[in-house]
């Protein structure tokens, strides 16, 4: 009797795919033991492997290699494996840098602190940055946001060969917990889940215990996770003269940074890395930059979605 190749569902497939396409936009591959976590079915490493093999749509795209997802071109297997091992290994090293550069910082200060971008994917072979998520208290943003900034330029000066420390994505825990409380889609989700928290563990699973939505994309990974947080008891708000200096620095330092943002806007303009044009959003209680790059993968995600409802 001829024995049954594994085939995944239309779901899985495209699931695969968009999976493969969010690793590839941080510049890095994602590995079969990864992919059972995100699958809609429940399918094991081993089942998926199975199916890369011998599932025509599955093959016709992708092959492993060393025991990652790698696109399937003609003589180039092991050099993409050779630049995810090499961004891997970068990524360990940016990872020991952001643990040492969090721990210079206020206690007093940020109350979360998290890796972002393609080191918390686990490699870091497309920018040369190190993406920090960073949760504030409310209405007491930018002190500890001007401290991190001043931070990030000493500890590049003192650590010779450490990577460009980045705060790209910095908001007050009010602004965080009402976006991760509404559904924001698939690529968010994905984000969210492969954070990895520096510095305020509590906050962070308060915050994904908020999001219970992203349960609707990724069940199997979210319900892994203990979101229980400890219950403090009521937070108090920032006192007035709090505030009078968050809304000072907010301006001072909201107008420097969205000179310098527009002057690297400028400069990328100028150059082959369109992709990497941006978009900063700025208020008192976030401050957000977003590649061209993540924008139009957000778009392919969302059409994913309506159209051929992967997720």
């Amino acid at each position: 009797m001829e024995a049954v190749q594994m085939t995944l569902s239309a779901e899985s497939t495209e699931r695969i795919d968009l999976l493969f396409r969010i690793a590839e936009r941080n510049g890095s591959l994602i590995s079969v033991q990864e992919l059972p976590k995100f699958m809609p079915d429940g399918e094991t490493a081993s089942e998926i492997a199975e199916a890369i093999a011998n599932d025509p749509a599955l093959r016709v795209r992708f092959e492993l290699e060393g025991g990652y997802l790698t696109p399937r071109t003609e003589g180039r297997g092991s050099e993409t494996l050779e630049k995810e091992q090499a961004g891997r290994a970068r990524a360990r090293i940016n990872l020991s840098h952001a643990a040492r550069f969090a721990s210079f910082l206020s206690p007093g200060g940020f109350e979360m602190v998290a890796v972002s971008g393609s080191t918390s994917y686990g490699s870091a072979s497309r920018s040369k940055d190190l993406d920090l998520f960073c949760v504030a208290p409310s209405g007491k943003m930018w002190a500890p946001l001007t401290q991190s900034l001043l931070m990030a330029r000493i500890y590049k000066l003192l650590s010779r060969g450490s990577p460009q420390i980045c705060i790209s994505c910095v908001m007050d825990l009010a602004y965080a917990t009402a976006q991760f409380s509404r559904p924001q889609g698939p690529l968010f989700a994905r984000d969210a889940l492969q954070t990895k928290v520096l510095k305020g563990n509590e906050t962070y699973r308060t915050l994904m215990a908020a999001a219970d939505w992203i349960s609707e994309f990724y069940p199997h990974a979210y319900r892994r996770d203990d979101l229980r947080p400890a219950h403090n008891g009521p937070r108090t708000g920032p006192s007035a003269f709090d505030r009078a200096v968050d809304r000072l620095l907010s301006s001072i330092v909201g107008r420097y940074l969205m000179f310098k943002a527009s002057a690297l806007n400028a400069k990328l303009r100028m150059s082959a890395d369109v992709d990497d044009i941006f978009e900063m959003h700025l208020g008192e209680d976030h401050l957000v930059y977003e590649s061209r790059r993540y924008t139009n993968l957000r778009s392919k995600y969302d059409d994913a979605l309506q159209q051929r409802g992967a997720f």
